[in-house]
C-alpha cells in the first residue's frame, strides 16, 4: 500500500487559481486511475494535495508549487 503525503501550494487561496487548480484535478482524474486517493483541500489559506504519487499529478497543476509537508489540522480542511 502507498503512503499517502500532504503538499502544501506556496501561492495563497485565490478565486481564479481555485477554478484553474480544479478543472486541472477533474482532467487528471479522467486520465487517470480512478482508485486514486488524491484530494484537492484548502486550509489556512493555502492549497493542500493529498496523494500518494505526486510525481504523476505535477504535470496537471498549472505550473503552481507545492512542496511537502505535514497534514494540516483536520478543522482547518476544506475540500475544493
Amino acid at each position: 500500500m502507498e503512503t499517502l503525503k500532504w503538499y502544501k501550494s506556496k501561492r495563497k487561496v485565490d478565486e481564479a487559481l481555485t477554478f484553474m487548480l480544479v478543472d486541472d484535478m477533474k482532467q487528471y482524474y479522467a486520465k487517470e486511475t480512478v482508485l486514486d486517493q488524491t484530494k484537492l483541500y484548502t486550509a489556512l489559506g493555502n492549497y493542500y494535495i493529498k496523494t500518494t504519487d505526486f510525481n504523476r499529478l505535477e504535470p496537471y497543476l498549472a505550473g503552481t508549487i507545492f512542496e511537502e509537508c505535514e497534514k494540516p489540522a483536520r478543522k482547518h480542511l476544506s475540500p475544493l
